[in-house]
């Protein structure tokens, strides 16, 4: 592991006289949504404390900034976002801003999230059925993930990898703390390891369960820890779901190949009520964005924590509660 942290820096300069002089009270670290807070929170322990551009309600795939976000970015020393498959609405405003950003999802890795439509998500159940049960290798699990899914803070292994590619601007930002900030990575380092076999461990007795979730957000969770992912309503959460697609999953619903369906809080479960209406299946909650979570040294290991908990309790059968 320190071994690791050697290659990083040594690539990197430090330069302290490339540091912007801040006004007073301004936000020294902002990153776009609450994972990335919750991620670099752990890195900045006794350093600084990431302030939240989005609100908590907020949502990445439709947001529009106030003028307040847009002081916070313009006085900000340095600028997390995962970058423009997920974010769009911030491609403009970061480039108006003389903060160090760091981009943890460049265009040439999200070109196939961001081309997907609606037509992938009708057969997206059949090609999980095809291939749940291949062995893949750890590496081969996250790769998958990083290219593919903008939602990448939801495998632990693209966690790590995200943490490396901060490291080099905080350390660049607080030099004086370069100490703390690599002692911060190796704690955080071990802390998912940890947390990613518990979770491992406790999510083996559903993990053949099958469900659908909202929208396309999971899969970096789901692939990680062999997960039954039937399908899901939509690609997009701003767009409506087909017809075709929903009666569908309706009727997967209908033939009991689903324990659960999970819903999320940051839109409207209708399509979810009406779809599951008369059928005896589980319905949970799952949010992408960590919006009750508090960030801080576990905030991230206690959001996957979360995560397998409501995993683990709505699929289990009823039978099984019993």
């Amino acid at each position: 592991m320190k071994s690791r942290l050697r290659t990083i820096m040594s690539t990197f300069s430090l330069s302290a006289a490339m540091l912007a002089v801040l006004p007073a009270g301004a936000a020294e670290v902002v990153t776009s949504i609450k994972p990335l807070q919750l991620i670099t929170s752990a890195l900045t322990e006794g350093v600084t404390q990431p302030e939240l551009l989005l609100p908590p309600d907020g949502t990445p795939h439709h947001y529009a900034l106030k003028p307040s976000d847009m002081r916070k970015l313009a006085d900000a020393r340095v600028v997390i976002w995962v970058g423009p498959a997920l974010e769009q609405f911030l491609q403009k405003p970061l480039s108006r801003t003389g903060a160090q950003i760091v981009t943890l999802l460049p265009d040439s890795q999200a070109h196939e999230s961001h081309a997907r439509n609606e037509h992938d998500a009708h057969d997206a159940h059949d090609a999980h059925d095809a291939h749940k049960e291949e062995q893949h290798s750890e590496h081969e699990h996250h790769s998958h993930a990083a290219g593919e899914d903008p939602h990448i803070w939801l495998d632990p292994l693209n966690a790590l990898d995200m943490a490396d590619q901060i490291l080099p601007t905080l350390v660049e930002a607080f030099p004086d703390h370069q100490t703390r900030l690599l002692a911060n990575r190796e704690t955080f380092e071990q802390a998912v390891r940890n947390k990613d076999a518990e979770i491992r461990a406790q999510l083996a007795a559903v993990r053949m369960n099958g469900f659908f979730v909202f929208h396309d957000a999971y899969r970096g969770f789901v692939d990680h820890y062999g997960l039954n992912q039937l399908g899901y309503f939509t690609v997009d959460p701003a767009r409506k779901p087909g017809a075709r697609h929903l009666a569908e999953i309706r009727h997967q619903l209908e033939q009991s190949k689903a324990v659960c369906v999970f819903s999320e809080p940051q839109f409207t479960s209708a399509v979810v009520d009406a779809i599951t209406s008369g059928i005896d299946v589980n319905l949970g909650e799952l949010d992408p964005l960590a919006r009750d979570v508090q960030p801080g040294v576990h905030g991230y290991t206690d959001y996957l924590q979360m995560l397998s908990d409501k995993v683990v309790s709505c699929l289990q059968k009823k039978s099984e509660e019993n």
